[in-house]
């Protein structure tokens, strides 16, 4: 089973928080940044940085079986 850690970096200059989301799979170690504004309190930055990653996770699920169809 997957493990999820969050992990704040740094807070930047406008209101913005860098955040690093690491993943623990069986296939391996991934280590993304994710900047996000700052939402008002932790519990909503994490919740914030957790949909952002999940964004990603879709387009990433998008863009690769569209590579894939093409290649078949």
């Amino acid at each position: 089973m997957s493990e999820i850690k969050l992990t704040k970096v740094e807070v930047r200059p406008g209101g913005q928080l860098l955040y690093y989301v690491r993943l623990n799979t069986a296939l391996g170690k991934v280590e993304l940044p994710i900047a996000i504004t700052e939402q008002g309190s932790n519990a909503l930055n994490e919740t914030k940085v957790l949909q952002s990653s999940l964004a990603l996770a879709e387009e990433l699920e998008v863009t690769i079986k569209f590579q894939l169809e093409t290649q078949l």
